[in-house]
C-alpha cells in the first residue's frame, strides 16, 4: 500500500493501461512441474528482485548475501515487467527443485509491484507456471513483517530498506509455505464479473443518473443491482445499506457531482480508521464534459474518470481499472504474522494449496 493510500485518499488505485504482452505468454500449459526438494537453504534459493532505485537494490543485495543467498542466484530488474521476464526465464533455469523468491517494490515505473504480483498470481491460478514463486512486497511504510497486505497478491510485506533480521524471518515463512503449503489466499483468486457488481449512480440530474446507469447495465451490471441517488443524503444512505451486503461483490459509485466527492472521501477515510469499512467503493467521476477517460494518482477523490457521455469502450476501460483495483486490494486490516498462524501444521504437512477457484477469499 502506498503512502497516499495510508493517508486515506482514493488515489491509491494503480494506474491501469493496456496490458504489455506478458513475457510468460509462450510458456506451455503442459510443461512438467519439477520435483520439489524439501531440503532448502538460502544458498539454493533463486531470487528475483525488482526495484527502480539503484541504491535500494545495492543495499538489499548486500543484506541478501549476508544471509547466505548466492550472488549468481539473485536476478535484478528495475520494474515489474523486468521481473516477469526473469520469471519466464527461471521457469527453465536455476535450482528447479528449490523455491523461487520474488521481491517487488510497490511503486515502480512502467509496471508497479502490485500489478506485477497480480499478473503472477493470475498465471498461478491458470496453472501456467512450472515454478510457483513466493511473492514478497517491499514497502517503505512498514517497519515489521506483516501478512495479508490489505488483501493484495503478496504473501508478506517487508520493510524498506530490508535487513538481515527481516530476511531471516521472511525465509522462515517461505520454508513453511514451501514444505507445508501454508499460505494466505490471494486477491487474484477472487472473482470479478460485471454481473456481480453493485452500483450507485449519484447525480442530481435524473437524465445523467439514468444515462450512467444504463451504460453499465449494457456492460453486464445487473439492473436490480444498480441504484440511483439524487442527493448526498440518498448517496450516503445507499452506501450504508450496501455495507451490510456481500463483501465479495465489488461496489462502484458513479459520481456526477464533484461537490459530493470530498464528503464521500471523508466517509471512506473515517470508516477505514474505525475498521468498520466492509466494502470500499470504487469511485468514478462522471461529470467531465470531454472525451477524457483514465485513472490518475493526482486525483485524490476518484479512482477513475469517465466523460459525461460515455461510450461502450469507455465503460470497458473503467471496468478494467476496477478489476485491477479489486484484485490488488481488499478491506481486511494488516495483521502481523505470529506463531498462531502455523499451529497444527507441523504435525500434518499438507500439499501446496492450489487456491480456491470459486473466490472464497475474505479480503
Amino acid at each position: 500500500m502506498t503512502e497516499a493510500a495510508q493517508a486515506g485518499g482514493l488515489s491509491s488505485a494503480p494506474i491501469p493501461r493496456k496490458r504489455t504482452p506478458s513475457p510468460l505468454r509462450l510458456l506451455k500449459e503442459n510443461a512438467p512441474v519439477p520435483a520439489r526438494d524439501f531440503d532448502i537453504s538460502t544458498e539454493t534459493t533463486d531470487v528475483i528482485y525488482a526495484e527502480d532505485e539503484e541504491v535500494f537494490r545495492e543495499t538489499a543485495v548486500r543484506e541478501l548475501l549476508k544471509v547466505g543467498f548466492l550472488r549468481t542466484n539473485i536476478h535484478e530488474a528495475d520494474n515489474g515487467l523486468g521481473a516477469l521476464e526473469h520469471l519466464a526465464r527461471m521457469q527453465n533455469e536455476g535450482n528447479m527443485s528449490k523455491p523461487l523468491l520474488v521481491l517487488l517494490d510497490v511503486r515502480m515505473p512502467g509496471m508497479d509491484g502490485r500489478e506485477c504480483a497480480l499478473q503472477i498470481q493470475e498465471l498461478v491460478k491458470k496453472r501456467l507456471l512450472r515454478r510457483e514463486p513466493f511473492v514478497v512486497c517491499i514497502s517503505s511504510i512498514h517497519r515489521t513483517i506483516e501478512i495479508d497486505e490489505k488483501g493484495g497478491n503478496f504473501q508478506i510485506v517487508l520493510p524498506k530498506p530490508i535487513n538481515v533480521q527481516f530476511i531471516d524471518e521472511a525465509f522462515e515463512l517461505l520454508r513453511k509455505w514451501w514444505t507445508m503449503g501454508h499460505g494466505r489466499e490471494l486477491a487474484a483468486w477472487k472473482q470479478f464479473e460485471p454481473s456481480s457488481i453493485d452500483l450507485i449512480a449519484a447525480d442530481d440530474e435524473p437524465v445523467c443518473r439514468l444515462s450512467a446507469s444504463i451504460a453499465f447495465v449494457k456492460a453486464g451490471v445487473q439492473q436490480e443491482n444498480a441504484l440511483e441517488a439524487e442527493d448526498e443524503q440518498e448517496l450516503m444512505s445507499a452506501l450504508a445499506d450496501l455495507q451490510d451486503k456481500d463483501a465479495q461483490r465489488p461496489l462502484i459509485v458513479l459520481l456526477g457531482q464533484e461537490a459530493w466527492a470530498s464528503m464521500l472521501r471523508d466517509w471512506v477515510k473515517a470508516r477505514s480508521a474505525e475498521h468498520v469499512l466492509r466494502r470500499e467503493p470504487f469511485v468514478v467521476c462522471t461529470s467531465v464534459n470531454s472525451d477524457r477517460i483514465g485513472a490518475s494518482a493526482a486525483v485524490d477523490n476518484y479512482h477513475a474518470v469517465l466523460p459525461r457521455t460515455c461510450k461502450p469502450k469507455d465503460v470497458e476501460w473503467c471496468l478494467e481499472y476496477c478489476r485491477i483495483w479489486w484484485l490488488t486490494r481488499g478491506n481486511e486490516p494488516y495483521r502481523k504474522v505470529t506463531d498462531a498462524d502455523f499451529q497444527g501444521l507441523d504435525s500434518e504437512p499438507e500439499p501446496l494449496s492450489e487456491g480456491s477457484e470459486d473466490g472464497d477469499d475474505d479480503d
